[in-house]
């Protein structure tokens, strides 16, 4: 019985030792196996598309320096003001930094455990590393100064279009790329090892454009008037196309009282000329055919002089002068914007006719229509009237003036 234990003892003493035997050549062949990684690359490691299997650390560096060419190819995007441009790095001055490149791999197998090594070491689990890159700072400078002026954008002003009615264009900032901001969000973005498709926004100075806003809500001819003129009669035709082009384009924001001597006086300024009995004979007529736009548009009058004696080319009442003995020299003709949207006045001639145009936008009238009347009293006296429409309905006849003239 006693030798039949002995030899099981025996046995089993054998195979411990064998278990043991086998545990340390398993443990020996491990530390071998990672003693081997010291210095070298493990298995299925890459840096971009390229396979560092077993490569020692000194001529993986080797290894990526040769295939720089093909890495500086990478494209790079650029966003700059809302537009993308692609280079490539070797554009941009950039090199492989395959020092740093290969230091995150040695790094990182540095830093794991003696299991993650073997189990890595073993399973043969695939790695990809990206490539770090330097930059040269002054190639890099030099080659944003050089694309700056393709980057760079004049700001453009918005503008009222007035080649078929009104309209108000809106105009675009200007932008300026500033190199040593841009320079700098470089550097900063490749701090770091960058993957495919980078994509960085550089900054730039924007200028802005002197868009009105409520400039876009004029989208409609409110009223108008137009009178006519003997374009034969060379300077008093010259007088009122003067002062017709100076009221274009004025723009008479909601509450704003509209002058026309503000626009179009004194009378004796640049493009007025001598006609019969002083320079600017004539303008009259232009403040009178705005006068009549204004009251279409049912808009407040705030001063009005009659002339001496009836005008020819507007119901009697009905005009305005801004230069009459009788009404003192130069007075002033205005009304008042009381619409809640800015007023755009386009004045032109055509021919022998002198045509002023109030624009804004279409609720402006709140649907309401205007007609002027002139009522013959007696003698040299008139009696003119607004009439208010709405869905062609009367709604409203007020008193416009009443006018006595002094002279036949």
């Amino acid at each position: 019985m006693n030798k039949f234990f002995d030899k099981n003892k025996k046995i089993i003493i054998v195979i411990i030792s064998m278990f043991i035997f086998a545990f340390l050549c398993l443990v020996g062949y491990n530390l071998y196996l990672v003693k081997k990684f010291d210095n070298q690359i493990f298995n299925n490691t890459y840096v971009d598309k390229f396979d560092l299997t077993n490569y020692d650390f000194s001529h993986a560096e080797e290894k990526i320096d040769f295939c720089s060419e093909y890495l500086l190819s990478k494209k790079i995007k650029l966003k700059i003001n809302g537009n993308n441009y692609i280079y490539t790095l070797k554009d941009l001055g950039f090199s492989v930094d395959s020092k740093k490149t290969i230091f995150q791999i040695k790094n990182y197998q540095d830093k794991l455990s003696f299991s993650d090594k073997i189990n890595i070491i073993n399973k043969k689990i695939k790695k990809n590393f990206y490539v770090y890159y330097s930059v040269d700072d002054n190639k890099l400078n030099e080659f944003l100064n050089s694309v700056k002026n393709s980057f760079d954008v004049v700001a453009t002003n918005s503008y009222f279009d007035t080649s078929e009615g009104v309209k108000y264009v809106k105009g675009s900032d200007g932008f300026s790329l500033n190199v040593s901001n841009s320079l700098n969000v470089i550097n900063s973005y490749f701090k770091k090892p960058i993957k495919n498709n980078a994509s960085i926004e550089l900054i730039g100075d924007i200028s802005k454009s002197n868009y009105n806003e409520s400039y876009a809500s004029i989208d409609t001819m409110t009223s108008s008037f137009v009178t006519n003129f003997n374009p034969w009669v060379t300077a008093r035709a010259t007088n009122l196309r003067v002062a017709l082009n100076y009221i274009n384009g004025a723009i008479i924001e909601p509450g704003e009282i509209f002058s026309y001597y503000k626009y179009a006086g004194p009378y004796d300024k640049a493009g007025y000329v001598f006609y019969y009995e002083f320079v600017g004979n004539g303008v009259c007529q232009i403040a009178t055919t705005t006068y009549n736009a204004a009251l279409l548009g049912g808009l407040e009058i705030v001063k009005r002089y009659p002339h001496a004696k009836k005008s020819v080319y507007v119901p009697g009442g009905l005009d305005a002068t801004v230069a009459s003995y009788s009404s003192g020299w130069n007075v002033d003709m205005q009304w008042k914007n009381t619409y809640e949207y800015p007023i755009y006045i386009k004045a032109y001639s055509v021919g022998g006719e002198a045509h002023v145009e109030f624009w804004s936008n279409s609720n402006a009238k709140e649907g309401k229509t205007y007609t002027t009347e002139s009522v013959w009293l007696h003698g040299r006296g008139y009696k003119t009237y607004l009439h208010t429409f709405k869905d062609g309905v009367e709604i409203n006849k007020s008193l416009i003036a009443t006018t006595w003239y002094s002279e036949d």
